[in-house]
C-alpha cells in the first residue's frame, strides 16, 4: 500500500514542478503522461525493491527447512541402529518436525515490516502461517487465519474444505466454495480437491452428488486412479470401499483421517 501512495505522492511532486515551471500549462497532456510514467517507475522500482528482500528472507527460509530435515534424517538413521517401538519414532518424529515448524513460525516474522508495503505478502505470510499450524494440529489457529489467506494450492483448498467440514459448515456453502475455488484444478491436484470434496459428501450422505464430482474430475484428473475407483465404488453401491488412501499424504495432511499403521517385523538376531 505504501509503495502506490509514495509514488502518487512522487508523480504528484513532479507535476508541481512542471505547473509551476510553466511547462504543465502548454503541455497538460505530456505533463499527465509523465507523471503517469513516474507512478509506473515507482511501483515497478518498489516492486524489484521487495522481491529481492523476499527472496533473501526466503532463502532464510529454505535454511531452516533443510536443517529440519537432516535433522529428521539423522534421527531415522539413529532408529536404524538403535531401534524404539513404532510409536516411540513416530513421536520422536513429529517432535522434530514441529520444532522445526516453530523455527519456521518464529522466522516469519522477518517478513513483517514488509507488510505496510505490500499487502498482499501479509496474506502469503498467513497462508504459510496456516499450513504450519495445519500440521501442528493447532486448529484454532488455522480457522483463524483461514479467511485472511490466498489460497493458491490444492492443498491449501483441501484444507479448507476439510476445516469446513469440521465446523459443520452448511451444504451450500460447502458448493459453493468448491465450485469457486476448486474446479480450476488439473492432473493430480485436481484429484485431491474433488475426492477430498466427495469424502465429505460421502460422509453426509450425499453420494449422487459425489459421483456427479467424481465423474466430473475424472476428465479434469486425467483418470486419476482414486477418483476412477472411487467414482465405480459408489455407482456400483460400494460405499464402505470408497478410500483416498491412495493419495497418500496430501489425504492424511487433511487430518480427516489417520493411516493404519503397519506393523515392523524385527529381525530376531542369533548370537553364537
Amino acid at each position: 500500500m505504501l509503495t502506490l501512495i509514495c509514488s502518487v505522492l512522487a508523480a504528484g511532486a513532479v507535476y508541481g514542478a512542471l505547473w509551476h515551471s510553466g511547462f504543465a500549462a502548454k503541455h497538460d497532456v505530456w505533463s499527465i503522461v509523465i507523471a503517469a510514467t513516474v507512478i509506473l517507475a515507482g511501483q515497478i522500482i518498489s516492486m524489484l525493491i521487495l522481491r529481492k528482500i523476499s527472496m533473501k528472507n526466503n532463502m532464510i527460509l529454505q535454511g531452516i527447512m533443510e536443517e529440519t530435515q537432516k535433522r529428521i534424517q539423522m534421527k531415522q538413521q539413529q532408529f536404524m541402529r538403535r531401534p524404539l517401538s513404532q510409536k516411540q519414532m513416530i513421536a520422536e518424529l513429529e517432535k522434530e518436525q514441529a520444532a522445526g515448524i516453530d523455527r519456521m513460525l518464529d522466522a516469519l516474522k522477518i517478513f513483517e515490516p514488509l507488510y505496510k508495503w505490500n499487502f498482499m505478502i501479509r496474506k502469503q505470510i498467513n497462508t504459510m502461517k496456516m499450513m504450519f499450524a495445519y500440521q501442528k494440529k493447532d486448529f484454532k489457529t488455522v480457522d483463524a487465519l483461514m479467511d485472511h489467506c490466498i489460497l493458491f494450492d490444492a492443498q491449501s483448498c483441501a484444507m479448507k474444505l476439510a476445516r469446513m467440514y469440521v465446523n459443520k459448515a452448511d451444504d451450500k456453502a460447502l458448493d459453493k466454495f468448491y465450485k469457486r475455488k476448486c474446479l480450476r484444478f488439473k492432473g493430480v491436484e485436481s484429484a485431491l480437491t474433488a475426492s477430498t470434496y466427495a469424502w465429505i459428501l460421502v460422509k453426509r450422505e450425499r453420494t449422487d452428488m459425489a459421483i456427479q464430482a467424481l465423474a466430473e474430475a475424472k476428465a479434469r484428473s486425467m483418470d486419476n486412479p482414486v477418483v476412477v475407483k472411487n467414482w465405480e465404488m459408489l455407482v456400483n453401491g460400494k460405499i464402505a470401499h470408497f478410500s483416498n488412501a491412495g493419495l497418500g499424504e496430501t489425504w492424511y495432511a487433511l487430518q480427516l483421517e489417520a493411516p493404519k499403521m503397519q506393523k515392523i517385523q524385527q529381525q530376531q538376531v542369533r548370537y553364537r
